[in-house]
């Protein structure tokens, strides 16, 4: 008789058992009702709790609790990626869980061409709809974020690198701005990063607004190291820059103008101290933020007797070099064809 009821007791244990367990299986494996997708923020540093919580708010899930043990029961309670996620009608509670261990957030693809100022960063991320214009330059003028990014100096401008990105359309301002240094600080690392380590900070951020005004005036990159080494020789005899592209920096970012197609005399005479042609010496900052070919150019220039340039062919935008003013200043004259 006692033998009856210890085997009735584990009949009835596992059939409850075999009861439960078929109900998670069937709230795990079947999505709830949802007649459209929906998209679910999952925070940086969100624990499994509240990643569970929010599915269960958004009715990705039926039960936070069971999407609990299935995420442990499988060891991944670790392995949820923060990021924006789009989830489909039909998708099942593992197909979810599935996406956010895969990291299968959306993105949307971003391309930051070279030489753009950090205001016209601003407004393609924009424009993409990634971040607010406003938010990504308080990001970019934040000067605490900027020293936790190892940058030497108040603001991001010079080191938000030119590439093709793939952002998370509600990411915040900062990690954008953290991701595009990232980017800068691998393109270092590319560029003989043995040789750049011997640089100080100073002297990096130095190389930097260099860069950035490289950037802006070749047009060819085989005549990136040359305007490179003018620019050092120049600095070497404390010779003002005279780069027009500090002047259109000028009239863009700081007089609010549009870039305009030729510099005049006047604009040269713009009392600013970002204008090169007023004053010795690199400006204060960064004008744009360079690409790889001017970084390399500004931080190992080729050793030249050159001290000015001038584009010589509108077409190729091909630059001429020269040792003298004069030079400089001749203009070849080729006989019309009779």
């Amino acid at each position: 008789m006692k033998a009856y009821h210890i085997r009735f007791i584990v009949q009835n244990l596992l059939i409850l058992f075999l009861i439960l367990s078929l109900a998670i299986i069937i709230l795990i494996i079947t999505p709830p009702f949802r007649s459209k997708s929906v998209e679910v923020k999952i925070k940086s540093g969100s624990s499994l709790r509240d990643v569970a919580q929010e599915l269960h708010n958004s009715h990705i899930i039926p039960s936070s609790k069971i999407f609990e043990l299935y995420i442990r029961a499988i060891g991944s309670e670790r392995s949820i990626k923060s990021g924006t996620y789009r989830f489909m009608p039909l998708e099942s509670p593992i197909g979810a869980a599935s996406k956010l261990i895969r990291g299968d957030y959306i993105t949307q693809k971003v391309v930051i061409p070279e030489g753009r100022t950090a205001r016209q960063i601003a407004m393609i991320l924009e424009s993409n709809n990634v971040t607010n214009a406003e938010a990504f330059l308080e990001a970019v003028n934040d000067t605490e974020l900027a020293k936790s990014l190892g940058i030497p100096a108040s603001n991001c401008e010079g080191y938000l690198f030119p590439d093709t990105y793939f952002f998370d359309p509600q990411a915040d301002s900062r990690d954008i701005v953290s991701q595009m240094v990232t980017g800068f600080n691998d393109a270092i690392e590319r560029i003989e990063g043995h040789k750049t380590k011997l640089l100080n900070p100073q002297s990096l951020h130095q190389r930097v607004i260099l860069a950035s005004i490289i950037e802006r005036e070749y047009r060819l990159p085989e005549d990136a190291p040359l305007i490179a080494s003018v620019f050092f020789n120049r600095l070497q005899k404390n010779m003002p820059l005279q780069s027009c592209a500090t002047v259109v920096y000028v009239l863009t970012e700081h007089l609010g103008k549009e870039e305009p197609s030729v510099v005049h005399y006047g604009d040269l005479k713009i009392q600013d101290p970002y204008n090169t042609y007023i004053n010795r010496g690199l400006p204060p900052g960064p004008i744009s933020n360079p690409g790889e070919i001017s970084l390399r150019a500004a931080l190992f220039p080729p050793q030249t007797d050159y001290l000015y340039f001038r584009l010589d062919d509108v077409n190729t935008g091909k630059h001429r070099f020269s040792h003298t003013l004069e030079e400089h200043n001749y203009v070849e004259i080729i006989p019309k064809r009779q």
